[in-house]
Formats: C-alpha cells, structure tokens, sequence
C-alpha cells in the first residue's frame, strides 16, 4: 500500500508510523487518518511486528485537526466527514476500540502535540516525548470541547483534578510537566527521541504476543473496577484460560 500522508517502515520487530505532513505541522486530515488507521491494521496483521510506535516528521507531533482543509464530500447520511468524527467511528474504525485491540502503541511525540494531536495519543499504550514536546488542549478557547476519548483517558492518567483543570483552562504542559503528571513515562532530547522509541518497542515486541494482549486487557477492564471480588475473578479466570491454552494445570 503507498502512503499520502504517512511512512510506513518495518524494522524487525518494529512498525514505525510518521506522520508525513510537515508543511502543516503533521495537522490530521481524512486521508491521515485513514491512512493511520490502515497502518495500525497492517501493523497488527504483520507476523513479523511485535510493537508500534507512532511519531512524525519535523518538529512538530500533530497540531491537531487541518482546519484548512478542503470539505470532504458528504457521505450517505449527508454528513461530511472529519477527522474528530473518524476517530469515534464503530468498531475496527473507532480510534480507541482500534488501539486497545492492537498490538503494543508507543507514542513518541517529537514535538508540540494540539488538540487532536494530543487527545488521539492518549489510547497509546506508552507515551514519550522529546524535550521539546508539549501537550496543549485548548478546546474550550476554540468553541469546542475535547474528544477522541480523552473525557476519560486523560483522567486515569494524570487523574480527575488535573485533567479538569486542564482541560476547563484551555491549557498545555510541558513534556517535564507531562513527565511529572503521568501523561508521560519518559523525555529524551530531542535527536534521540526515534531510537529510544524503536529500542523500546524492540523490546516490549520481544515478549509473548498472546501475554501481551491479555495483559492490556486486564489493564484496561481492571481500571474502573472496583469491586475486589470482581478484579480478582476476571484475573484468575483469564490467566487459568492462559494456562490452558499453553497446555499447563498449575501456574508456574
């Protein structure tokens, strides 16, 4: 398949996916977003891939939706498309159902990530950031509201109080502020950024890809539970089904 707005690149274990839109600052239109999309589907259909990372080109991640461009012809409801509304599609085209069903998502923001451009990044299984990276969610100011699931993603990671202040002050952090928060794990300067990125989805590639699945699963499931009866039955049931499937009785 041959890309737009994206590159697409397999290195071993490793699906490298750039943003490819430079001259708008990587700013997400339909086409980007379709192609992201397939990308992660191959990704995921690829025997050879362990892991993802997700990044861009030039010194900017994403600013976020391209509100210059062209309309986008109306579809059979008489709705034109954009690259907020394609994100909250159903199923396989629902960015968040997408992401938690796909192999392990490193984001690795190379720089200012805007609205969209931050907002989509948090369904990342990992994120890390260069130094000059930013996380700017300005919403509000704009007449908008935040979407891309981070109502409830930004939240469980930096917690209910920080992500209210955030978000009802149309504000941005720094990525040693997001490094402090938990909206990242990591910040490598800048020209290390990529390969820091590919050594770590290297790794985590490395790991058994049926573990892996099942782990972000529980992640995901046990997150909101908070019944201890039920968190530990949805864990001693997947992992006795593990067993099983790998021919063992006992844990090890």
């Amino acid at each position: 398949m041959t890309y737009e707005n994206i590159l697409y690149e397999e290195r071993g274990k490793v699906a490298l996916i750039s943003l490819n839109r430079p001259e708008s600052r990587n700013a997400w239109n339909v086409a980007t977003v379709r192609e992201v999309m397939a990308a992660v589907r191959r990704a995921n259909a690829s025997e050879a891939v362990g892991a993802i990372v997700l990044t861009g080109e030039g010194p900017v991640y994403c600013a976020g939706a391209d509100i210059k461009a062209p309309p986008e012809p109306k579809d059979e409801n008489g709705r034109r498309p954009n690259p907020s509304t394609l994100t909250m599609g159903q199923g396989d085209d629902n960015w968040l159902r997408l992401l938690l069903d796909s192999k392990p998502v490193i984001a690795a923001l190379n720089g200012p990530a805007v609205g969209l451009g931050a907002t989509h990044v948090l369904c990342a299984d990992i994120r890390i950031a260069a130094r000059s990276a930013s996380l700017g969610f300005p919403f509000v100011r704009l007449g908008a509201m935040p979407e891309c699931a981070s109502t409830a993603l930004l939240g469980r990671l930096i917690g209910y109080g920080r992500a209210t202040h955030l978000c009802l002050t149309a504000g941005s952090v720094t990525a040693e502020e997001a490094l402090q928060s938990g909206l990242v794990t990591a910040v490598h300067p800048d020209e290390e950024l990529r390969e820091e990125a590919i050594k770590l989805a290297e790794r985590i590639g490395g790991y058994p890809a049926r573990q892996m699945k099942l782990t972000k699963q529980l992640l995901w499931e046990n997150a909101g539970e908070f019944d201890a009866d039920a968190i530990m039955k949805r864990e001693s049931s997947t992992f006795v089904g593990l067993l099983r499937s790998l021919g063992r009785e006992k844990p090890l």
